[in-house]
């Protein structure tokens, strides 16, 4: 299943659960919209080399939780997906994804929220029903990408709620 808007490709895809080993921040969209996440992004590539037992060394994972609590806040981490968990650096957290269902679509440019945008309109559009749990988006960041200088390169999620 796939379908475009704009110049987005849109699918439908499962990612299996997985441990997850990397850096947690928490901020406001008005501070990761002033260049915070890029920063933390930049500080996590000097650190991410210390996570043993990766899976996938050509991907940095990051996941967007919005806090039930605090107005305005949300989490975002920096992880790598990992065989086990074992050792984890220090200032790192563990933690273990669920599997889910998401729409997904690869982008590349400087208006990442455009593309969210496009891709709820086109889940709306489709049909479908966003799962309205804890993690808000993920997005999958090629481990070449230096936040710091490059355009942004990834390919974005958002988790489904499947009968």
């Amino acid at each position: 299943m796939s379908g475009e808007v704009c110049s987005l490709e849109i699918q439908i895809v499962q990612k299996h659960a997985f441990n997850a080993v990397g850096s947690k921040w928490t901020g406001t969209f008005e501070q990761a919209a002033n260049g915070e996440i890029k920063r933390f992004f930049h500080q996590f590539k000097q650190k991410m080399g210390k996570i043993r037992h990766c899976t996938d060394p050509s991907v940095v994972i990051g996941l967007s939780y919005h806090s039930q609590d605090d107005e305005g806040l949300f989490s975002f981490y920096l992880v790598r997906e990992v065989a086990y968990i074992e050792a984890v650096p220090e200032g790192m957290t563990a933690l273990t994804v669920p599997s889910y269902t998401f729409a997904a679509a690869k982008y590349k440019g400087e208006d990442v929220q455009k593309a969210y945008a496009e891709l709820y309109k086109w889940i709306r559009k489709n049909g479908y029903t966003v799962f309205q749990g804890q993690l808000e988006h993920r997005e999958d960041y090629p481990t070449s990408y230096e936040p710091l200088i490059d355009e942004p390169e990834l390919t974005l999620y958002i988790p489904l709620y499947i009968e």
